[in-house]
């Protein structure tokens, strides 16, 4: 009798030891899941960063190839008077081709509305190509302007803006 007691004691023991292991086990593998959990996520998130951080690149180097000039004689701005529009020569000197239609003006900081606006290719193209001259009539707000110093602005899609100081 005593041996099986020491028999039973010993197994006792033994399967003590092996729960021990096993929750230890358990342990493991739940933190293992748990790492595997967090790097997916991480993952993820670098993923996204690294795709934000391409198409700013893209844009940024956009822009740097992007120029616009206005070409007007700022002393000389053409005024229709049945219209009431200024004529404005914006030049494409940049290296990218630009659509006209997403053409943004600007004149003394107030956006001009685009049903205000009539943007015309001299070349008669649909695709603001570099080097081309874009010619906008503009009616501002008022129309006419008040005699003295004025600004424009002309902003691209990409956001990459012209602009020019001019009297009227």
């Amino acid at each position: 009798m005593k041996n099986n007691y020491f028999f039973t004691m010993g197994t006792f023991s033994r399967c003590q030891k092996a729960e021990t292991a096993i929750t230890h086990m358990i342990f493991f593998i739940v933190a293992i899941i748990l790492a595997m959990g967090v790097i997916t996520v991480l993952s993820a998130d670098v993923q996204s960063i690294v795709s934000s951080s391409s198409v700013n690149s893209k844009l940024i180097a956009q822009q740097m190839r992007t120029d616009i000039t206005l070409v007007n004689d700022p002393l000389m701005v053409p005024y229709d008077i049945p219209s009431n529009s200024y004529t404005f020569y914006a030049k494409n000197t940049g290296r990218t081709e630009l659509t006209s239609e997403f053409i943004t003006v600007l004149i003394d900081g107030i956006m001009v509305a685009p049903s205000n606006m009539e943007f015309e290719l001299l070349d008669g193209d649909v695709v603001w190509r570099p080097g081309d001259v874009l010619v906008l009539r503009v009616i501002p707000s008022p129309s006419p302007l008040d005699p003295g110093d004025h600004r424009i602005l002309v902003v691209a899609e990409n956001g990459k803006s012209g602009s020019m100081s001019f009297k009227t």
